[in-house]
């Protein structure tokens, strides 16, 4: 069976179809979160995407830091999860909430990785076709617009655990696409667990 189709060019179905029986599985393709730096609080600059370990790294904290000593993310009162979770600012200390080391996403490590063909198996004729697949474009805001955008949502009461959580938020404010690692993740986990039939 020939790769190409009647008209002579590369077949986005059969493309799809490779992915779909995960001979480029989806664990291969590291997400933006996956790229995370250890920082001191002496590092951090306006606009970061902060995270902090939770629950001995049972799960993962995010944060705009706006400067100061100052950040904005969604959560309760005086911990993540509560009956006031929302968007609010807080002191660099109160999210941290006793953690001992604090993170900011690397997006330009992202962006390198994005842009490296070796990202996949192959090269060339899928290339191309993979480029269609997934979105290879990263627009980060600067510093100012990051933390124009986390202040645009102060008091947003929206919080959803699966569809919009803190990470959700803080990537948005940066790239303006709403994505959880974490959640990503899990749904990944879930689909190894119990795969669904092949189509062949």
């Amino acid at each position: 069976m020939s790769i190409l189709g009647s008209n002579g060019f590369g077949s986005f179905n059969i493309v799809q179809t490779i992915v779909q029986q995960e001979l480029f599985p989806k664990k291969k393709r590291k997400k933006v979160c996956d790229f995370k730096r250890s920082v001191s609080d002496s590092e951090l600059k306006k606009g970061d995407v902060l995270c902090v370990h939770r629950m001995l790294g049972a799960y993962d904290h995010y944060a705009i830091y706006i400067g100061n000593r100052k950040v904005i993310h969604y959560s309760d009162e005086g911990s993540d999860l509560g009956n006031d979770i929302r968007i609010r600012k807080a002191t660099l200390s109160q999210f941290k909430n006793g953690a001992s080391e604090i993170f900011v996403i690397d997006f330009e490590a992202y962006q390198d990785y994005i842009e490296n063909p070796e990202l996949f198996d192959f090269v060339g004729l899928f290339k191309l076709a993979f480029d269609n697949l997934f979105d290879n474009e990263l627009h980060l805001y600067s510093p100012e617009e990051t933390v124009e955008r986390a202040k645009s949502r102060l008091g947003e009461r929206a919080y959803n655990l699966l569809l919009n959580n803190c990470e959700h938020f803080a990537i948005w404010c940066k790239t303006g696409k709403s994505e959880s690692t974490q959640v990503q993740n899990f749904i990944d986990t879930i689909a190894d667990i119990n795969p669904g039939p092949v189509v062949r």
